[in-house]
């Protein structure tokens, strides 16, 4: 009888650890699914409001933080209730509360955020009907960015079928448009980038163009340094850049 105790003993705590493993598991997934369902709901709640209400900035009166989900930091959602004193252009200002779930870095949720702006959509028959868009310092980004994206689409073709050509660089600006990974783990930048272009032949133009820069290379492309570019033959206002000079 003790021998069969014993032998039984041997596999009941592998089943058990077996058994806590699949319930973490069955948990995670579940909370997945769970927050997938909210974001879309959310996307398509938000999608509706932005055809009927308008998009204004907003200030933090107060903030508190609720509920975080998400399993790191990156992907994490806080559900925040802030208190907001909202500035649409061209009308009176308000004050009201909203409770809604935020993406990104937890570090940034803080309920001493007083004065900081955000932005926010509502309706304007109804504002309790208000829903959080963004960070007022995420702004550049979250608009500059698809154009950015289009435009490099764009330059992709350029690199391989336009002409190439010697270029001066007359001014330089940061778009502030890089995302959390290109910004804070690539180190890159997103550069706007006024030129003057030398064709083979042709008389030089001044042009405008962006592009994707390591922070290690921005030496190189400082104003009065020299890039070798490609231009579409067709329109030669658009242009990508190729290479330093260096």
């Amino acid at each position: 009888m003790e021998l069969l105790l014993s032998f039984a003993g041997c596999f009941a705590l592998p089943i058990v650890i077996v058994g806590i493993v699949l319930l973490a598991i069955w948990i995670v997934r579940l909370n997945k699914a769970d927050k997938n369902k909210r974001v879309q709901k959310r996307f398509e709640q938000l999608s509706a409001l932005r055809k009927k209400g308008i998009t204004a900035p907003a200030v933090v009166l107060s903030a508190k933080n609720g509920l975080s989900s998400g399993p790191d930091s990156r992907s994490q959602e806080t559900s925040i209730t802030f208190q907001l004193e909202v500035q649409p252009e061209g009308r009176a200002a308000f004050q009201t509360t909203l409770q809604d779930w935020v993406p990104g870095r937890g570090y940034r949720y803080r309920a001493d955020d007083i004065g900081r702006k955000i932005w926010v959509t509502y309706d304007l028959n109804d504002t309790s009907q208000m829903m959080f868009e963004y960070y007022d310092e995420d702004r550049k980004h979250i608009l500059g960015r698809p154009l950015f994206e289009k435009l490099e689409k764009r330059n992709v073709g350029i690199r391989k079928t336009g002409e190439e050509a010697l270029a001066d660089i007359l001014e330089i600006e940061d778009l502030q448009v890089t995302n959390i990974i290109e910004r804070d783990h690539l180190q890159q930048t997103i550069l706007r980038l006024k030129l003057e272009i030398t064709p083979a032949n042709g008389s030089p133009y001044q042009a405008e163009t962006q592009a994707l820069f390591a922070n290690t290379s921005l030496y190189k492309y400082a104003v009065g340094k020299q890039v070798y570019v490609k231009f579409n033959p067709q329109d030669k206002t658009q242009v990508a850049i190729v290479r330093s000079a260096e």
